[in-house]
């Protein structure tokens, strides 16, 4: 009777830690970069917009932003009609943030001709 009133007390005490952790799971940052680039026109076809980025650096200061070239980027323009409607040759900033719960965003920061 003495051992199963120990193992019920040590079982509540390891259990207690448990309740006090969030119940939500948070997003861990995964990148968050500035990423600059040329808005440029596939040859042969003026309704092929695309941007050929050329330099990314952190958001923030300690923000991770590493990237690899060789590594393939979803590029989802925040207003697809502000880009087809571009000149070839226009500068453009935007803000790619990935996270580990939404995925991949892209925020428009600036556009320059």
């Amino acid at each position: 009777m003495n051992t199963k009133k120990t193992s019920l007390i040590l079982a509540s005490i390891l259990a207690t830690p448990l309740l006090a952790l969030p119940v939500s799971v948070s997003a861990e940052t995964v990148r968050d970069c500035v990423v600059e680039g040329t808005v440029k026109r596939d040859k042969g076809s003026s309704d092929k917009v695309y941007v050929a980025f050329h330099s990314a650096k952190p958001a923030e200061k300690g923000a991770p932003c590493r990237m690899n070239r060789r590594e393939k980027f979803q590029f989802k323009a925040p207003n697809a009609r502000e880009l087809q409607d571009a000149k070839p040759g226009m500068k453009v900033r935007y803000r790619y943030t990935e996270d580990s719960v939404k995925g991949a965003t892209w925020k428009n920061e600036n556009h320059s001709s």
